[in-house]
């Protein structure tokens, strides 16, 4: 009882430390300490969600593009048995569909311009990639502008291209274009010449990267397989699962399936930009973590002041026979409540402000793209556990 009685007196007094006396000059420390730890905590929270938000629209964007996984052959070489592959890859739960890619010219008038043309089954692609659904459709951000690729016309000598591609060589839907091999193996009188493919325009899409909206171009599979001499070969074979958020947990799935193939999940598509990111989230982290530091020296500061202030009425603490273990308790207890507050107030704040963002999109890098915010509990966690942390060290 005497020890419970002694453990709430310490807890009273930290609390009454805590809120001290203007005349001393303790409470505007306090609130400058606290003020510190809720901003350190805010702009870790913020940041935090502001590069998770980047990652999942990158991410968007390259799966919405380039799909989730790619299954291909070991050597590079191009895949015979595609079909056989696609029927075990859906058995497995997934949709799948051979792809032949290729790097061309593309000729407009007197533009041309280089492209990385992709041979289809537009029947099986717009399930893989959203770029090729309509904008207004299963609720793609990005996809077609103008036209389809639903139609007999399209896969009869129909293409869909880039919207950046299209401006750059002043293409509208029922233009013809066209496709130029850079290899000049075709036999004829003035020598050898460069294979040649007449196509229409038939759609226009918007993939969100400027990098594809400006080189990327498809076409129907059976003219890229007669185009690069494929017969019935494919260059690799595109994977889509239900749920893209879980790419790495599906390619274990899959890899035992198919162990003489090599397969990719879309992290290594663009793994540099993928990569820059990542290195730029845990970078800005530890950044704004030297700016908590800063905050728990002030806390260090404040409870030093408080102590000075403080030292009759700890003297006569000692006198009524409370331990020096008994009164360090009672700092850090105060430490331990300054601390708390300030990550609540910190906390609070982002969450509104994601929220807001989130909401409304108020913060705009330019006219049409919002920035993005992705709130993660597991940020909330470490941010929660470094200020602890930083605050009793």
């Amino acid at each position: 009882m005497k020890k419970y009685v002694r453990n709430a007196s310490v807890t009273f007094l930290a609390r009454k430390y805590l809120g001290g006396r203007s005349r001393l000059g303790v409470s505007r420390s306090h609130i400058l300490t606290l003020c510190g730890i809720a901003l350190g905590v805010m702009a870790l929270i913020t940041v935090s969600s502001v590069m998770n938000g980047f990652r999942a629209d990158i991410r968007e964007r390259i799966i919405g593009t380039l799909s989730e996984m790619r299954l291909s052959a070991i050597d590079g070489e191009p895949i015979a048995d595609y079909a056989e592959l696609e029927e075990r890859i859906s058995a497995a739960g997934f949709n799948a569909a051979g792809v032949v890619r290729s790097e061309l010219l593309i000729k407009h008038g007197e533009f041309t311009a280089p492209a990385l043309v992709f041979g289809i089954d537009a029947n099986k692609q717009s399930e893989l990639s959203p770029v090729l659904r309509h904008q207004n459709e299963r609720g793609a951000v990005h996809g077609i502008v103008a036209g389809t690729i639903d139609s007999p016309e399209f896969m009869e000598g129909g293409v869909a291209i880039g919207s950046g591609l299209a401006g750059e060589l002043g293409l509208y839907l029922g233009d013809e274009v066209q496709l130029i091999s850079p290899i000049f193996n075709i036999p004829s009188p003035f020598g050898l010449l460069p294979q040649v493919q007449v196509l229409e325009v038939m759609a226009i899409f918007a993939a969100g990267m400027p990098e594809y909206d400006q080189s990327y171009c498809y076409i129907p599979l059976q003219i890229a397989q007669s185009f690069n001499s494929y017969a019935d070969k494919v260059d690799y074979i595109e994977i889509r699962s239900t749920d893209p958020t879980r790419s790495r947990a599906h390619l274990k799935q899959l890899q035992p399936l198919f162990l003489d193939y090599k397969l990719e999940d879309w992290s290594s598509f663009d793994a540099s930009l993928y990569g820059a990111i990542r290195f730029e989230k845990y970078l800005m982290f530890i950044i704004l973590l030297f700016m908590f530091i800063i905050a728990s020296f002030n806390l260090t500061g404040s409870l030093l002041k408080t102590i000075s202030f403080k030292k009759s009425e700890l003297g006569l603490l000692k006198a009524l026979g409370y331990r020096d273990k008994e009164l360090k308790q009672l700092f850090l207890m105060q430490a331990f409540m300054l601390c708390t507050l300030g990550i609540i107030i910190g906390l609070i704040l982002s969450s509104v402000l994601l929220k807001i963002q989130d909401q409304t999109g108020l913060v705009k890098l330019d006219q049409a793209i919002v920035l993005p915010v992705q709130i993660q509990i597991s940020d909330y966690l470490l941010v929660i556990a470094a200020s602890y942390l930083l605050t009793w060290l």
